[in-house]
């Protein structure tokens, strides 16, 4: 057998290297179930401290996005056309990077490319009020998502690699289709 038989005629792929939209649906996935995974124990143990209704709607919230990524990943694995939609939008919503006073937001699986468009004196290190913010595994994913933080200025950024990653998509569905 040579590795012209192990690799589908047209197809310009190395045989064993899975598809991109693949890698993409698995981190999405994997993603996804390990921020529930992180957050589950965090909301057991923060339970009785959650009285406002502005935090269980953070909390809530939070748990959506993962379980967005968990069904865009699925939804993707399977070369749905909903599935490419959805990974768009899970894409795009790891594009913006807020630090204001009034919301922290940040949200991505795996890596960042950050590029900051505007910064002033904004310092990360103040204490929101209502809020969620998990980093496991060294910044694999990281989410922060926080009302009514008090920082004195703002950081505006865009993380540069769920845009690469969007094009990718667009590409393997116009290939898949």
């Amino acid at each position: 057998m040579t590795a012209s038989n192990l690799t589908p005629k047209g197809s310009g792929r190395r045989a064993g290297f899975p598809p991109l939209d693949r890698v993409i649906a698995l981190v999405q996935i994997l993603g996804g179930l390990v921020g529930l995974g992180v957050m589950a124990p965090q909301i057991y143990r923060d339970a009785p401290a959650i009285i406002a209704l502005t935090q269980g709607l953070v909390l809530g919230a939070a748990a959506l996005l993962f379980l967005l990524c968990i069904l865009a990943g699925g939804l993707l694995w399977r070369r749905r056309p909903i599935g490419y939609v959805l990974s768009i939008l899970v894409q795009a919503l790891q594009i913006p990077i807020i630090y204001t006073g009034d919301l922290i937001y940040h949200f991505h699986m795996v890596a960042r490319l950050v590029v900051t468009l505007s910064a002033s004196t904004a310092a990360a290190s103040t204490t929101p009020a209502y809020g969620i913010g998990l980093d496991p595994f060294q910044g694999l994913l990281s989410l922060g998502l926080y009302l009514d933080t008090g920082l004195p200025g703002a950081i505006i950024g865009v993380n540069l690699l769920p845009v690469i990653l969007c094009v990718i998509l667009e590409y393997s569905r116009r290939q898949n289709w």
